[in-house]
């Protein structure tokens, strides 16, 4: 595998799989990493990053300019990377073979490659999984979603902010397709304390969904639009224009 990349941009990439943030634990939220690690999946003309564990997979699609496609995938570890990109600027070349090269005009950086993602079978599974996205409900396991709405990027992260301030790290959103252009997002501690926000949505379709999730979702978007795609007591699937991630619900 070797190919031309921005070094900006994919160090950023490399930073946002990663998916820092704050994680539900028991009794509350402590700030973590989905992985250190990323696997690489070249197509055509694009690099596929995928990051993942049991309850939580993400990936993000990053152009690139291939000079061998003869090995197609491999696995890195992020934390040993960030450290000469961040020293990087404009394009880059990246070879990954035996070892992992970053080559510049006058640099040349060489660092050891991993084996594999210790989360490499979830990966694949979503990878080879067609989540048929061209359709109005896409598929997750063979089973459809039964609604999906648009939200900003923006409106998204501000509310889940909000909800962040109870400190319990799970979060509700409730769709009703009686209220098709509201949806509400929550979080609470039983009996306690509880925030409620009431959001506008778009192009809303299908059926009404209850999900609750844990995780920092909202950071791994960064502008733009997003679609959720949901069913209640399902996956939730968020689609962005160059990323989308799949998180398993939490069952209170």
């Amino acid at each position: 595998m070797k190919f031309t990349v921005d070094a900006k941009a994919f160090r950023t990439a490399l930073e946002d799989v990663m998916g820092g943030g704050k994680y539900a634990q028991s009794g509350g939220v402590k700030a973590g990493i989905l992985s250190e690690y990323v696997y690489l999946d070249m197509g055509t003309t694009a690099l596929d990053l995928w990051n993942g564990d049991g309850s939580y997979i993400n990936k993000i699609t990053l152009d690139i300019t291939i000079l061998d496609d003869s090995t197609r995938n491999a696995t890195v570890n992020i934390k040993s990377l960030l450290p000469f990109l961040k020293k990087l600027k404009d394009e880059i070349e990246i070879s990954i073979y035996d070892r992992v090269s970053i080559s510049t005009l006058d640099t040349n950086i060489t660092l050891p490659r991993v084996a594999r993602h210790p989360h490499h079978e979830v990966i694949q599974r979503l990878l080879l999984m067609d989540l048929k996205l061209e359709n109005q409900l896409p598929e997750f396991n063979s089973v459809s979603f039964e609604g999906k709405f648009d939200m900003p990027v923006s409106v998204f992260k501000d509310a889940i902010e909000r909800c962040e301030l109870i400190g319990t790290g799970v979060y509700k959103i409730d769709w009703n397709v009686e209220e098709i252009n509201e949806l509400t997002i929550s979080s609470s501690v039983t009996g306690v304390k509880q925030y409620t926000t009431t959001v506008e949505v778009s192009n809303g379709f299908g059926d009404s969904a209850t999900v609750c999730f844990t995780g920092p979702l909202h950071r791994f978007f960064k502008d733009g639009e997003i679609t959720f795609y949901v069913k209640d007591e399902f996956p939730i699937l968020i689609v962005g224009e160059d990323r989308l991630l799949v998180k398993v619900p939490h069952m209170e």
